[in-house]
């Protein structure tokens, strides 16, 4: 498995001085790619008693119709149309695609979706290890060739460190594994401050992955988690940091509860994060929105659904409580774009895990296409999605989405006419 701060809009921000900085952070417009995040934080700054005080009689009420949608433009002459008075505006969360391996960004079917937010699960301290570092920075460099928005989630360290030890007398080698061992507040800003330097691009962060999780030594480390999230704002004050990634697995057999551990984060930081990130890998399996709406209602900030998807397989988990394979993959897809993500505004970001398959025996399997190149039934409703909301394949790159015409012969493959089927495994 792979693993919300709201700032004033640019206007408020750029204006000198009587805002003290806890209000100013309020709402950041800088990621609000679509109308659903500018809205949400234009709530968030309404909602903020400082700014609130230093608005005049006048302006309050406009905001407010504004926040509203009931303000009319003064500019506009023409009456609108019956069809454009009955026309019902939806806003749709930014949708992303995680996976760690690079091949992703040359298949001309994710080319042609025109999806243009990712996510890298990385290790915090990945850059002072020499493979980690390769795959890091060809990973990064393909995002950024390709204009790409990163979110990048911080996670415990793959290291293996190896010290000699006496055993009964006798002196070895044994391996200590770092997977547990969770660096200082002084370790972890270091690490991230070495990661801007390197890719000063990037700008949405994660804090860590599933803290909540008992399989991560943060179950139970609200306070540091907290001290690494006041680092990362103070390090980076144009970045967007998501102030946990939370797993919805049961508590308190898998976790500690979301609301518990958000609880307890928020005591330790001594204010409210404005966004939050989410593995909900149970509500969206299991058809379900009740762990979102949980932490939907424990929590003020913003929600981006961090890693989410359908099961194919589980190389641990042979028997749940739903069936793991493409088929209810896909439904589990169609369930997270179509339901989950319409809860409320809040939530801002789905972002599926992951694009491909490596092999047959994957120990975990939630991709896309399949390990035989062939893009599962997955593939086709993140298309048919996209192409609902307006964002059209590219069919010049790739004739794989639902939405491109298909030739009637020649040969198969990634720009073919591969997808009907589709692959099953």
């Amino acid at each position: 498995m792979g693993r919300v701060e709201r700032r004033a809009p640019r206007g408020i921000r750029n204006r000198p001085a009587r805002v003290p900085e806890c209000a100013v952070r309020r709402v950041h417009d800088d990621d609000a790619q679509n109308p659903r995040e500018r809205t949400a934080r234009l709530a968030q700054l309404l909602a903020s008693p400082t700014v609130w005080r230093l608005m005049s009689r006048i302006t309050r009420p406009l905001l407010c119709l504004l926040a509203l949608g009931l303000v009319i433009p003064l500019a506009s002459s023409a009456a609108p149309t019956p069809a454009a008075r009955s026309a019902k505006t939806t806003l749709h969360p930014v949708i992303g695609i995680g996976d760690d391996k690079a091949d992703m960004f040359s298949d001309p079917r994710f080319r042609a979706l025109g999806i243009k937010a990712v996510r890298y699960d990385m290790s915090w301290d990945a850059l002072s290890v020499t493979y980690q570092r390769q795959e890091v920075t060809t990973w990064m460099d393909a995002a950024k060739r390709d204009g790409l928005s990163v979110l990048v989630t911080i996670d415990h360290s793959d290291r293996v460190i190896h010290k000699k030890v006496k055993v009964k007398g006798k002196t070895k080698t044994e391996a200590f594994s770092q997977v547990r061992v969770l660096p200082t507040q002084a370790q972890y800003i270091s690490a991230f401050k070495a990661f801007r330097k390197k890719f000063p691009w990037v700008k949405d962060f994660a804090t860590w992955d599933e803290t909540n999780y008992y399989g991560e030594a943060t179950y139970d480390k609200e306070s540091l988690v907290a001290s690494y999230y006041r680092g990362l704002r103070s390090a980076c004050s144009s970045c967007t940091i998501l102030a946990a990634e939370f797993l919805d697995v049961p508590a308190p057999h898998q976790a500690v509860s979301m609301a518990s551990w958000a609880n307890a984060f928020v005591k330790a930081l001594g204010f409210q994060p404005g966004y939050w990130g989410l593995n909900d890998y149970e509500d969206a399996n299991n058809l379900t929105t009740t762990n979102t709406r949980s932490l939907l209602a424990a929590v003020r900030g913003n929600i981006w659904l961090a890693e989410t998807g359908g099961i194919v397989s589980r190389e641990h988990v042979p028997r749940a409580a739903f069936p793991q394979n493409a088929s209810h993959a896909a439904k589990a897809d169609t369930f997270v774009l179509d339901t989950i993500g319409s809860l409320s505004p809040r939530i801002q970001r789905v972002y599926l895990y992951e694009w491909d398959a490596k092999t047959a025996h994957d120990s975990w399997d939630t991709a896309l296409i399949s390990y035989n190149g062939l893009p599962r039934p997955g593939y086709d409703v993140l298309a048919n999605t996209l192409d609902a909301w307006g964002i059209k394949p590219n069919c010049n790159i790739s004739r794989v989405p639902p939405a491109c015409p298909k030739v009637k012969a020649g040969p198969t493959g990634t720009t073919g006419p591969t997808t009907t089927g589709g692959a099953t495994s």
